[in-house]
C-alpha cells in the first residue's frame, strides 16, 4: 500500500516504476497485488522512496525563508504552462520557478554589463535555455517594466 501511495503521491506511472526497477510493468502489477517483492527489488524500492523523502525535506527546509508569492492567470496560459512544465518532467510550482529566475538572471545580465554586476547580487543555477522564453501573443505583449538600460561610467 505504500507503494501505491508514494507512486501516485509522487505522479510516478507504473510503466516509469517498472522501468526504474528494471522489471516489467506485469512484476509492478503482481507487486501491487501483494505478490511478494524480492529483497533486492524492495531495497532499490526503499531508497527510491527515501531519496524522494529527502528531497522533499531539503525543498521545504531552504524554503523556510522564501517569499512566495501569487499569479493569476488565465485557464489558457495556466493549461499553457502545465504542458511546458509536464514536457520538462516539472511541476508547474517547479516550472515556474526555473522559468522566472532564468529571465531575471538575463535581464541583470543585460543590465549590468557583466564587469559591473554587484557583488551582492547572486545568481541562480543555471536553467536550460528554454526556460524563460518570452510568449508573445500581440500588442499589450510589452513588459509592464523600464526596459532602460544603466548608463554605463
Amino acid at each position: 500500500m505504500q507503494i501505491k501511495a508514494w507512486l501516485k503521491q509522487q505522479n510516478i506511472s507504473r510503466n516509469d516504476f517498472a522501468a526504474e526497477c528494471f522489471v516489467s510493468p506485469n512484476t509492478v502489477r503482481n507487486w501491487l497485488a501483494k505478490v511478494a517483492i524480492p529483497k533486492d527489488k524492495e531495497a532499490l524500492i526503499r531508497l527510491m522512496m527515501e531519496k524522494t523523502e529527502r528531497e522533499k525535506k531539503l525543498k521545504e527546509a531552504a524554503r523556510a525563508n522564501w517569499k512566495p508569492f501569487v499569479v493569476m492567470l488565465s485557464s489558457e496560459d495556466y493549461k499553457l504552462i502545465e504542458e511546458a512544465a509536464r514536457r520538462d518532467n516539472m511541476t508547474v510550482e517547479e516550472w515556474a520557478e526555473a522559468t522566472l529566475i532564468k529571465d531575471a538572471q538575463k535581464r541583470m545580465k543585460n543590465y549590468y554589463d557583466d564587469s559591473s554586476l554587484p557583488e551582492d547580487v547572486s545568481l541562480a543555477a543555471e536553467v536550460p535555455e528554454e526556460y524563460g522564453a518570452p510568449r508573445r501573443s500581440g500588442p499589450s505583449s510589452s513588459p509592464p517594466f523600464s526596459t532602460r538600460r544603466k548608463p554605463r561610467q
